[in-house]
């Protein structure tokens, strides 16, 4: 069983890195993510992931680090990691060798790659940027992860973006350049891209559709529905939590068109019981048997972002707040205050 998750989460964390190459079932080719592999050849792939017993481990033969799985996803993802490490060790299969004598289903292995020519046709990933770069800058004074940069974007002119749909052409004129946050569906097609300001612009968000009959949801092309899924409202908060997606604007009316199990999918909204539209998705969200957050009174924060920023670890909190059916709407009642 734990070689199945390895795969599984190696699958899920496939768009970490540059180069990707699955030579046969359990073994695994890629370009090296933590010595950046060769500097001379940018198609060199010296970075391998194979089996042995029931883990999969993995050893550079430029840089020589070695490891298993885990240690090498605790690298590259901290927060995927997070989840990996409670499926993984949730049966108790802990320590060297542990399951081996288990049978192991071979994986359909799919590697989640979005759109990667467009993306950096049209803009520059955040991995890539130097760090006194103003994106890069931006990014870190937000508390946003690191290893999450690279589903991010540097776009320096607004109008690269609108190209993509010319029903904006009349309406976005300006030509600021802004942090890039691509919308990628679950079969790794571009659907939209939502513009954040960094230079306190009026208009902090622009949402720019590639797909008018998609869903403006952030985050489709990394989760597992299998998995426990936690929905919030912005894309910059979900990249907090694991196995998260953020709708945007009236997606949230659509949560329950996503096809997600209710009985493991958390609605998250921001913690403002004042906000008459906030108030009534978290009724109608408790009224759907969904399991929904109800912030404790004592947190000041906003949205995630902001709690993550005044130290508080947003990931426990919301799992310590969730509440489902008459529990929710009692503390709904408590929490609300319109």
């Amino acid at each position: 069983m734990s070689l199945y998750i390895d795969v599984k989460y190696l699958n899920m964390a496939s768009h970490r890195f540059e180069l990707f190459k699955r030579k046969s079932d359990y073994l695994f080719n890629v370009r090296c993510p933590i010595c950046g592999d060769s500097q001379k050849n940018k198609r060199k792939m010296r970075g391998y992931l194979f089996k042995k017993n029931n883990d999969l481990i993995y050893k550079c033969h430029n840089c020589q680090w070695s490891g298993s799985f885990g240690k090498l996803l605790k690298e590259i993802d901290s927060i995927l990691y997070k989840q990996y490490v409670l499926e993984r060790y949730a049966d108790g299969e802990q320590g060297k060798g542990k399951g081996h004598n288990k049978p192991v289903e071979v994986m359909d292995f799919k590697p989640k790659f979005p759109e990667k020519s467009l993306l950096d046709t049209l803009m520059d990933k955040l991995s890539i940027l130097p760090a006194d770069h103003e994106a890069v800058e931006y990014a870190v004074s937000r508390g946003i992860p690191k290893e999450s940069f690279d589903r991010l974007y540097y776009v320096d002119n607004i109008q690269n973006i609108v190209q993509l749909n010319s029903k904006y052409k009349e309406s976005i004129k300006t030509t600021e350049p802004r942090l890039a946050i691509p919308f990628i569906d679950a079969n790794g097609k571009l659907t939209a891209v939502s513009l954040r300001g960094m230079r306190g612009e009026a208009l902090r968000y622009i949402l720019v559709k590639v797909n008018e009959d998609a869903p403006t949801v952030f985050g489709l092309d990394a989760i597992d529905k299998n998995m426990p899924v936690v929905v919030v409202e912005g894309p910059l908060d979900s990249l907090f939590i694991p196995n998260s997606i953020a709708c945007a604007g009236t997606s949230f009316n659509k949560v329950d068109e996503l096809g997600l199990n209710k009985e493991s999918t958390t609605i998250v909204f921001d913690n403002q019981p004042r906000n008459k539209e906030v108030c009534k998705l978290v009724d109608k969200y408790i009224n759907l048997d969904y399991n929904v957050v109800i912030w404790p009174n004592n947190v000041e924060g906003k949205d995630i972002n902001d709690m993550v920023n005044d130290g508080i670890d947003a990931y426990k909190l919301i799992k310590e707040n969730t509440y489902r059916g008459l529990s929710a709407k009692a503390k709904y009642s408590l929490w609300r205050k319109i």
